[in-house]
């Protein structure tokens, strides 16, 4: 089947980007615990108009979130109802589960001692990442996951001691290289497998290499100097049509160990997928976003791990048969409800009998039905976020004119005038930054060069030299024949199939 097609894309598009609209990563703010009058680090600003509680206070018996309940209003509109209950349901300030020393992680799981990890689980001794699992000591990781002591890197795998590493995997002492595999010691290099020793792909004998890397790396602004150069090798190398590996019957793009996953994109261990982003280790899911492990029949869900047999609900733990709610913990046959742990047969945060929730369940189903909002997700209105706070706009950029235009909030963010040290302002996007103590040892433990740029516009950087999430219809350029590629027609790199690609790899 293609996905290139017009509607169909614009289809898949708007529906990712309206679920991203309802999650927030990467947007901070400093404000009090409604509960506690504490000060904290949240995703939601001062001015929002629920209840925001710190974690330890939230996830505490010190209240009760079905105190919140409300009866279903069968002449009212359901989602009117649920805008009701989300005003009064406090949230959880921070999404960081299970994180030791790492308070200013988001949308994690089980890190330790990290620092601005987002959407990144079992991670320690980490900073700057989005995604990224099972990391050690590494700084700016995105997508990539099992790797240690390494820096600037995206999409790639199992690497050691590499630092601006790209489509990578099984890689130790690399730098500044591009869709390798199992390489050592190689340096501004692309489409290599099990090699040592290289510069710009070519040989050397472990003396010349030691010595033309010295030669290279000891320039005043060598690192500057080399990611300029290799921007532009990489611009004109060839290559696979998709980032695809040891996977059967799949279409999208950096899919691995998979099978049966189509127009799916950022996958790994996963089967029987299709409209999905990002999943690990998924079965069975239609029309989702950011799947964790053991994630099973979920339709047009965001965020979560563990769920089964759910739909139309955002950021769900450990749960199963979950429906038109967010930010549940270890529950099961919900419908309509935040913010609940342990919790079963609740409608709008009102705990009801088996009987009784079940054919309630199916009256309200009825309802959406007739007004044909039954298996839609939220309406944007109903995000708790602005538009221009969220994962949708780090993806799918627009300005505040198209936003609200498309229906979206958008929030204005007044620009704080301070006087600030040269060194310490951004030179892209001129933000004042700090660079922190664990953060110096680790450019001087690693020979690296103080960056003049903040995490954000790195992490932007990575993000803009990734594929987007949609296939064309290419060729081959070597035999012609017909491919989906994740490479746009108009981009400079040649695009081969898997068999011609493997005959040019070195």
């Amino acid at each position: 089947m293609a996905y290139d097609q017009h509607l169909e894309y614009n289809s898949f598009l708007d529906s990712q980007r309206h679920r991203l609209s309802f999650r927030n990563e990467r947007t901070l703010y400093l404000r009090n615990c409604d509960a506690t009058g504490d000060k904290m680090i949240s995703i939601y600003p001062p001015d929002c108009e629920f209840p925001v509680y710190k974690s330890n206070y939230w996830y505490s018996d010190n209240w009760d979130p079905l105190e919140f309940g409300q009866d279903y209003d069968p002449n009212k509109n359901f989602f009117e109802q649920y805008k009701e209950l989300q005003k009064k349901v406090p949230r959880l300030g921070l999404i960081n589960i299970s994180g030791i020393n790492s308070d200013f992680c988001n949308m994690t799981y089980s890190n330790k001692n990290c620092y601005l990890v987002f959407g990144g689980d079992f991670n320690e001794d980490c900073m700057y990442g989005t995604l990224s699992m099972h990391n050690i000591d590494s700084l700016d990781l995105d997508y990539s996951n099992h790797n240690s002591l390494c820096y600037e890197m995206c999409d790639s795998m199992n690497c050691y001691n590499c630092k601006f590493t790209f489509n990578s995997k099984n890689c130790k002492d690399c730098q500044f290289i591009s869709d390798c595999i199992g390489c050592s010691e190689c340096l501004l290099c692309t489409n290599l497998n099990q090699k040592s020793y290289c510069i710009l792909n070519k040989q050397y004998s472990k003396e010349e290499y030691f010595q033309k890397k010295a030669e290279l790396l000891n320039q005043d602004s060598a690192q500057k100097t080399l990611f300029a150069e290799f921007l532009k090798m990489r611009s004109e190398r060839k290559v696979k049509y998709a980032h695809i590996i040891n996977s059967e019957n799949c279409s999208g793009d950096n899919i691995q160990n998979s099978k049966n996953c189509l127009n799916c994109f950022d996958i790994s261990d996963s089967e029987d997928l299709k409209n999905i982003v990002f999943a690990t280790k998924v079965k069975d899911c239609f029309e989702c976003s950011l799947l964790g492990e053991g994630t099973e029949l979920c339709f047009n869900v965001i965020g979560g791990l563990k769920i089964y047999n759910s739909k139309c609900s955002l950021f769900i733990i450990e749960s199963q048969n979950i429906e038109y709610s967010k930010y549940i913990f270890s529950s099961k046959d919900l419908f309509g409800c935040i913010g609940l742990q342990h919790k079963q047969y609740c409608i709008l945060n009102k705990q009801y009998s088996k009987a009784d929730y079940h054919k309630l369940r199916e009256t309200i189903i009825e309802e959406m039905k007739k007004s044909k909002q039954w298996e839609q997700f939220f309406p944007k209105e109903l995000s708790d976020y602005c538009y221009n706070e969220t994962s949708a706009h780090d993806y799918f950029p627009l300005s505040k004119e198209e936003a609200i235009k498309q229906g979206y909030r958008w929030r204005d963010q007044e620009e704080k005038k301070k006087e600030q040290e040269k060194e310490d302002q951004c030179k892209s996007c001129q933000k004042a930054y700090k660079i922190l103590k664990q953060e110096l040892d680790f450019y001087q433990k690693m020979k690296i060069t103080t960056p003049e740029i903040c995490e954000n516009c790195r992490h932007k950087r990575r993000m803009e030299l990734r594929n987007p999430r949609k296939l064309w219809s290419r060729n081959c350029s070597n035999c012609d024949i017909k491919l989906e590629s994740s490479y746009s027609p108009d981009r400079s790199e040649e695009i081969l199939c898997e068999k011609c690609y493997q005959q040019i790899v070195l």
